[in-house]
């Protein structure tokens, strides 16, 4: 396979270091262990706005508590869904690789207090060089699944400059490191597949499941790149022999080993998922019933995962920012009467474009597919269905739990809009970077006076 162009390589650089810039800005913009209200959230007993110890990014308090266990302790934290702090614990169940590299950069920069927002850019300022990691893997990944230059072009632009992917990469949280890690594993995964010479197809596969290992010791999430690999493996079976495709598999598992067989003593599942489910009541029959009571026309199964998770999902795709709370329309709140959304419309539009001109691809070229493509697309489907198993029991609609398949969504995307620009790069490119970038930039403008309204509690007259 030849190597990328210059001018590729060179445009790749270019999309890391907006993604640096951007993911940068979400991380200076963005609160740190502030509290604050929520205007898309009421406290049930007042009526009043959610009023929580932290509105920042997502679950990112709890995120940097594991780090503070590790650097007081020296030890990984254990989630007890008893607890009287479990608010403030319960990321304590996940798999330890993100926590103990933040750790380590917390040491090393001399930022070990916790509450400091120093530590807090310490952290994020980490994760915005593991998303930019992951954008290498997204090129490569792209560029040897297709064999194109423009697919891995356009599908880089895309992940980069996408505002939810930004805003991930300057939290505290494990996204970042998982997004990577499956990008790079899917990367490898395509160049065994796509690699003629046997003993370089073996060495691709073995470096790819150390890439598998890694993001299942990232979140839990990551084992969809285990599906992948074990895809990959059956692929290869006509073309490699039985021996290194079990030392692949084999690699991977040994790899996370360890922190499974940890939970399976500490919690009775690998996973941790139980402890989690122990701590966590059910909120998805509580919101069905919810819309029962309201009486709105229709099923209330079909409301749920259509107006709920459905739209929801596909707006915080594009982006929604602190906990959910902050919205790209006039009034930046979730639900406004006033506002129709435009800006998500017009961008859930062009996404939806892109799937359709994918699907008539598949089509019209089903003989012509590469196998890496129907792996990158097997990934997406698995991180589908795990989200999907996620909401029948808790309401999270939430497309962060989606972007660890970035690099085969990415891969699809492209596709599809190459295919809708009937192959033609710079209209397909300018229009992503228009409307992505351009929204990118908005949502950055608006983090400001939107957290401080949120801060104050004093709601806009818009």
């Amino acid at each position: 396979m030849n190597a990328p162009s210059k001018f590729a390589m060179n445009l790749l650089l270019v999309f890391v270091g907006l993604h640096l810039i951007f993911s940068a800005c979400f991380a200076l913009k963005t609160p740190y262990r502030q509290a604050g209200y929520l205007f898309s959230q009421r406290n049930p007993e007042t009526g009043n706005f959610s009023n929580p110890n932290d509105i920042g990014a997502p679950d990112e308090r709890q995120h940097a508590n594991y780090i503070r266990h590790l650097l007081k302790k020296r030890t990984l934290p254990i989630l007890n869904p008893k607890a009287a702090d479990l608010g403030e614990e319960y990321q304590a169940h996940q798999p330890p690789l993100f926590y103990v590299t933040a750790a380590t950069v917390a040491t090393v920069t001399g930022q070990t207090d916790v509450e400091t927002r120093g530590f807090g850019l310490a952290i994020r300022f980490l994760n915005c060089l593991l998303g930019s990691v992951a954008i290498v893997g997204v090129f490569l990944g792209c560029f040897w699944a297709s064999k194109r230059e423009d697919i891995a072009i356009l599908a880089t632009a895309f992940a980069a400059i996408l505002p939810m992917n930004c805003a991930l990469s300057g939290a505290i949280s494990n996204d970042p490191l998982v997004i990577a890690m499956i990008a790079w594993s899917f990367a490898y995964c395509s160049r065994a597949l796509n690699c003629e010479d046997v003993t370089k197809a073996k060495g691709y596969l073995a470096i790819a499941a150390i890439f598998v290992g890694f993001a299942c010791l990232s979140k839990s999430s990551g084992l969809v790149a285990l599906g992948g690999l074990f895809a990959t493996c059956i692929s290869l079976r006509n073309t490699l022999p039985l021996k290194p495709i079990l030392f692949t598999a084999i690699m991977a598992l040994i790899l996370v080993l360890p922190v499974w067989v940890r939970n399976q003593i500490l919690y009775g599942d690998p996973l941790a998922q139980n402890v989690f489910k122990e701590a966590f009541k059910p909120t998805t029959p509580s919101i069905i019933a919810g819309i029962e009571a309201s009486n709105a026309p229709g099923s209330a199964h079909i409301q749920y995962w259509i107006n709920w998770v459905g739209y929801w999902t596909a707006r915080s795709f594009i982006g929604v920012f602190g906990y959910m709370d902050i919205w790209l329309n006039s009034t930046g709140r979730a639900n406004s009467s006033k506002d129709p959304n435009l800006l998500y419309k017009i961008l859930i539009g062009f996404i939806a474009l892109a799937k359709v001109g994918f699907l008539v691809h598949l089509r019209n070229k089903w003989s012509e597919v590469l196998k890496p493509i129907f792996i990158g697309l097997f990934i997406t489907i698995l991180t589908l269905l795990l989200f999907v198993a996620f909401n029948l029991t808790y309401f999270q609609a939430q497309a962060r739990y989606l972007l660890p398949a970035m690099a085969p969504i990415a891969l699809i995307l492209s596709i599809g809009w190459l295919n809708v620009f009937r192959s033609k790069l710079v209209p397909a490119l300018l229009t992503v970077v228009v409307l992505f970038g351009g929204t990118t930039i908005y949502s950055i403008t608006r983090l400001e006076p939107e957290f401080s309204a949120r801060i104050s509690g004093i709601v806009s007259p818009q």
